[in-house]
């Protein structure tokens, strides 16, 4: 970590800390999204109102195929290098 000549406010360490907060919880929030789409293609649990894989993800979360593969890849990767 570099030491650095610049005063924060309260406020602005205040909101530091509060962003942080986000970015943690949305390491582990895309952890589950990608684990619980896997999850869901490789049970085919979409089957009985969607005729693909594909077709869930576009209809119920607007996503294409491939943001799909890439999240539950990511999810995969994280998972296995345990980030958290």
């Amino acid at each position: 970590m570099k030491n650095h000549t610049n005063v924060m406010s309260i406020a602005e360490s205040r909101r530091l800390a509060e962003l942080e907060k986000t970015i943690a919880r949305g390491k582990k929030t895309f952890v589950e999204v990608g684990l619980a789409l896997a999850e869901i293609r490789d049970l085919r649990l979409y089957k009985r109102e969607y005729s693909s894989f594909q077709e869930y993800c576009r209809e119920k979360w607007g996503w294409t195929a491939s943001r799909a593969r890439q999240l539950v890849a990511s999810a995969q990767v994280a998972k296995s290098v345990r980030i958290v």
